[in-house]
């Protein structure tokens, strides 16, 4: 829970000077079972300014955080991406995130064969104002074969909310 709080004060107080987007959610971890360590989780994120612009797209730097039950940590930086859908509200979103994963050493938590994962993620949301936005997503977190034991990854069911400061 420590890393955790360090990791959601640095976000803050590093991203306070030129913040664009922070999100919340509340998510169900493992949610296809495959590990059988089903749990609850809360979900932090902070997308940057956008480095690239297009028509019904952007793309920017993002950092993650990620706690559940089981006091499993995942933090992690990479790039995040939005692509609007026509000239509706609707949105499709999507990241890749290399980061470092701590699993809960009690029978509870859920080992993913390593410390180094990546995570993947798609999602579908709504504008809900200008500074805020509803959205659902599935994200898939795994060592990529990185490490001696393999392990069928961990998905991940987010219910977000991202608001603007």
């Amino acid at each position: 829970m420590q890393k955790f709080g360090l990791f959601l004060s640095l976000i803050l107080l590093a991203s306070t000077s030129f913040a664009d987007e922070y999100v919340i959610g509340l998510s169900v971890d493992d949610v296809f079972e495959q590990t059988h360590t089903q749990t609850g989780a809360l979900l932090v994120e902070y997308h940057a300014e956008p480095f690239h612009t297009k028509t019904n797209s952007d793309y920017s730097f993002a950092a993650v955080g990620q706690i559940d039950e089981d006091s499993d940590v995942f933090v992690g930086l990479g790039v995040h991406a939005q692509w609007e859908l026509g000239h509706s509200p609707w949105f499709v979103e999507g990241s890749f995130t290399p980061g470092y994963y701590d699993y809960s050493s009690d029978d509870d938590g859920t080992d993913l064969g390593g410390h180094i994962l990546f995570r993947t993620l798609l999602g579908l949301g709504y504008q809900l104002t200008d500074e805020s936005k509803f959205s659902v997503s599935l994200d898939h977190r795994s060592n990529a074969g990185l490490d001696e034991e393999a392990n069928p990854g961990n998905e991940t069911l987010a219910f977000k909310y991202t608001f603007d400061l």
